[in-house]
């Protein structure tokens, strides 16, 4: 179902029409928003503290008397609904202790629950491939209630539209549009018209699609069921003003990107968008003071709020404020030479004259104080910008070795399974052609042998040696030297890689649980973990820092 298909066309038009006083109306109260935002900014740290003592409050819960495992487990989902717009360490660390108590209760709709959460805060941070390990390979899908399943839905559409806004290539914009596609069209068969997930997918389908006019009707429409002053409001009036803008309706966009922004506030939320686009359409407006008072405050709630993707974001704006700034020095500059001169000519008719222009100089030089101030500031938000740029290339390495984990392993699988259906098919015509001339018992002999299955062992070894060192070639040396001189390992004659290599190869690649490698290398769970326990007792360094540092082997700094 297209989302353009839900509106009579005659809607349309009067939702056209409706737009001119609506403008006007904007035109009017823009300076009374913008007012109550400052009122707010103002009033910022008054609403963490309001926050604080909410947490506290609901803290306190864990320590009453008698609280069961399944309270405890709702009451961290609480702490997790305050921080994952606040604090994204304590956020993670809220779904870690859901994550432990519902692996307590083995309650599998407890984890399904936590692993969305985490799946969604992960992409919403900007970690889109710890979200893809999630969302691929952690989340059984046939054990999900249909809210779950919705909700799965709408994290990975999610994802792949922040996915592709990160990456904006040719090839993932294909791919992206045709997943998003996929799960919106899921969500819109699984919800009713009246629910507030299926009425958010139309207005973002409508806005993919270039009907802004029907965008923004539906979303006005949406808009008025919540409070002005609660996180869902401050979303939908996020992208009413998004809408706006693709309207041109600047005086609209500035509106509602203040009152998203103020919702942001009073909530107490750190992870916002609303306060930097608005910074940047103050600036457009030369109102430079103003913005650079919004850019610094999202800045530092974003720096507070500590996800990857936002500072990055965030400083990008930076250096146009920067520009701003140097143009208005230079202006300044410009007037001040021209009073100067002024005051000189008229300074030989009348002394009032030439008061008027000590007093003009003196503001002017205050004024250049007051610039080269805040030109310090901003050279030291060049500096954060120069480490969110560094941090932004790690984030590209980590991609790009994802990418090609991703396509090398595929191909490995696809060779693998190639290769097994050959030999089923082999295996399938000698068992025909044996029992046909009457050969059971050594058919029985062939079957009992276990040759065939420790060769194909070895072949499996050995495929997944070839294409693990074909992506890391230095996993060897790399791993020795994170040993004991007398604790290193060297593979034997003829192999390349070893049991204790593989354990960890398999690590490197994000497999860090001991069953799943007992499971990939037919070892018992036991074997693995003594395995770990001894390398790890011979590392340098700390022996908890170990796999960590395994993990960056090969990585681009």
């Amino acid at each position: 179902m297209k989302a353009t298909d839900l509106i009579p066309y005659n809607i349309l038009a009067a939702a056209a029409i409706a737009l001119w006083p609506c403008t006007a109306q904007a035109a009017a109260g823009i300076g009374e928003e913008i007012d109550k935002l400052d009122r707010a900014l103002d009033m910022a740290e008054e609403y963490v503290a309001t926050h604080n003592v909410k947490v506290m409050t609901i803290e306190n819960m864990l320590h009453s008397r008698g609280v069961s495992l399944e309270q405890q487990y709702e009451i961290y989902g609480q702490l997790y609904d305050e921080y994952v717009a606040f604090q994204f360490d304590m956020a993670m660390e809220m779904l870690d202790r859901q994550t432990e108590l519902a692996k307590e209760l083995n309650d599998r709709r407890k984890i399904a629950d936590v692993t969305l959460n985490r799946a969604m805060l992960y992409t919403t941070s900007g970690m889109f491939f710890e979200a893809n390990i999630l969302l691929s390979s952690s989340i059984d899908t046939t054990v999900l209630t249909r809210p779950q399943l919705i909700e799965y839905y709408n994290i990975q559409q999610r994802f792949y539209v922040d996915f592709n806004e990160y990456t904006q290539t040719p090839e993932m914009n294909r791919i992206s549009a045709a997943k998003v596609r996929y799960y919106r069209d899921r969500i819109l068969k699984e919800t009713t018209s009246a629910s507030e997930a299926h009425q958010y997918i139309v207005i973002r389908d409508c806005m993919d699609s270039g009907d802004f006019v029907r965008a923004d009707q539906l979303n006005r429409q949406l808009l008025a069921k919540f409070n002005p002053n609660s996180h869902q409001f401050a979303v939908h009036a996020y992208d009413q003003a998004r809408i706006c803008e693709a309207l041109e309706q600047t005086e609209e966009k500035i509106l509602w990107y203040t009152r998203s922004a103020t919702a942001d506030v009073k909530c107490a939320t750190k992870d916002n968008a609303s306060l930097c686009c608005l910074a940047q359409a103050m600036l457009q407006e030369n109102q430079i003071d103003r913005a650079f008072r919004y850019i610094t405050i999202s800045l530092n709630d974003a720096l507070f709020y500590n996800a990857k993707l936002r500072p990055w974001q965030i400083a990008s704006v930076i250096p146009m404020i920067e520009k701003s700034y140097q143009e208005s020095i230079a202006r300044q500059q410009k007037h001040t030479h021209t009073y100067f001169i002024i005051a000189l000519v008229l300074a030989t008719a009348l002394l009032g004259i030439c008061l008027l222009v000590v007093y003009l100089y003196h503001r002017s030089q205050v004024t250049r104080r007051k610039i080269e101030s805040m030109h310090r500031q901003i050279k030291e938000y060049n500096v954060s910008l120069s480490e969110s740029n560094e941090k932004a290339k790690i984030m590209n390495a980590a991609l790009i070795e994802a990418n090609t984990v991703k396509e090398e392993y595929i191909g490995l699988f696809l060779s693998m399974c190639s290769n097994y259906i050959e030999k089923l098919m082999s295996y399938q015509r000698n068992v025909r052609r044996k029992l046909a001339a009457g050969k059971i018992a050594e058919l029985k002999a062939e079957s009992s042998s276990s040759e065939v299955i420790d060769a194909e062992l070895e072949s499996f070894y050995e495929m997944f040696d070839n294409a693990f060192l074909q992506l890391y070639p230095n996993f060897v040396e790399e791993f020795n030297s994170l040993l004991k001189p007398s604790a290193r390992i060297e593979p034997k004659k003829g192999e390349r890689l070893n049991t204790e290599l593989r354990i960890f190869a398999l690590i490197r690649l994000g497999i860090t649980d001991s069953s799943r490698i007992a499971s990939l290398l037919r070892y018992s769970v036991n074997t693995i973990y003594n395995y770990r326990a001894r390398i790890k007792n011979n590392a340098v360094g700390s022996r908890d820092d170990f796999e960590e540092a395994i993990k960056t082997i090969g990585v681009i700094r």
